[in-house]
């Protein structure tokens, strides 16, 4: 009997998705194939807007003789970030997902990019994932205007986007890579992150509750049971980024959300002593901008857009 490939689950979370739902959804069809699951979580009534292009579209494709594998929950009611992260976990707890499973975050604006999915899986379909590892980026970026969805052209190439250094490496232990992100804050996104279901299960239902989800990449690496973080030979989705959205500008509520950072970092020094200083240092710089935006003697870094090429669409 030939084993199964190893592939991730896809889960894809919903909010008020509408048009961008449509969209990430045509592409989630368009490579169930390279998924063990597919589950789509919609934050939202049970008979909204987003639910009824869910269902359209998995009874489209059963009157088409071609039924999706397509798993559609929804919450019931509109939940925040992190409310409907343990909400998707729940179910997948409760439909037998394993701690060692892989999971491939998608946001419902964004596009599975199956071309970049097709060249990094083997001749039999299996992804290039290694135990220890969780994966981020490159992301494969288009820009849009928030009041207005992109229409084209479809065809020009994407620039790859990258949180690594150019041209490498492309892999850097949990701390490093983390360090150099408090240093100098590049694009990062969890759209397309591939990571084992505990990294998600652990942050959700850590007794130390996160509230927001900045930092949550960071955190999501920043399990114990993760070393190193990756990135694949290409981008496996599509970021629709909007402007002025610079994410290293940060309020009241994303320096609780450092605090957070902060105690997770900690909890993972534990368990990997080496870390340690290399976590404080980039800890201590965060401090330290912080200290400069008070004195009005500085500002934040700005976030870096790091380009690694450009890929076809």
């Amino acid at each position: 009997m030939t084993p199964a490939p190893i592939q991730p689950i896809l889960v894809a979370l919903v909010y008020r998705g509408g048009a961008r739902f449509v969209r990430a959804l045509e592409s989630i069809g368009a490579s169930e194939h390279h998924f063990s699951r597919v589950i789509i979580s919609v934050t939202g009534p049970n008979d909204g807007d987003d639910m009824h292009i869910a269902q359209a579209y998995l009874q489209d494709r059963s009157d088409c003789g071609e039924p999706s594998k397509i798993e559609l929950i929804c919450s019931g009611v509109e939940l925040k970030t992190m409310d409907h992260q343990r909400f998707w976990i729940s179910y997948a707890e409760r439909t037998g997902t394993r701690q060692q499973d892989w999971i491939y975050w998608l946001a419902y604006d964004d596009q599975v990019r199956k071309p970049g999915i097709d060249r990094i899986v083997d001749e039999h379909g299996n992804w290039p994932l290694e135990n220890g590892t969780a994966y981020f980026g490159p992301w494969a970026m288009r820009h849009e205007q928030a009041d207005a969805l992109f229409d084209g052209p479809w065809d020009e190439p994407l620039e790859s986007w990258t949180s690594f250094p150019v041209p490498g490496p492309t892999r850097l232990p949990v701390a490093d890579w983390i360090a150099r992100q408090l240093r100098q804050p590049t694009y990062m996104q969890m759209s397309g992150s591939v990571a084992p279901f505990r990294s998600h299960q652990r942050l959700a239902t850590t007794r130390l509750a996160k509230r927001g989800p900045m930092r949550i990449e960071m955190e999501t690496a920043a399990d114990p049971g993760t070393l190193t973080v990756a990135e694949f030979d290409e981008p496996v989705s599509i970021v629709y980024g909007r402007p002025n959205s610079d994410r290293a500008s940060y309020g009241r509520s994303a320096r609780l959300e450092d605090l957070h950072l902060a105690a997770w970092l900690a909890r993972y020094s534990t368990r990997h002593p080496r870390s340690f200083p290399v976590i404080t240092r980039g800890m201590g710089h965060v401090a330290a901008s912080y200290r400069r935006v008070i004195t009005g003697s500085g500002s934040l870094p700005q976030e870096a857009w790091i380009v690694r090429g450009t890929v076809d669409p």
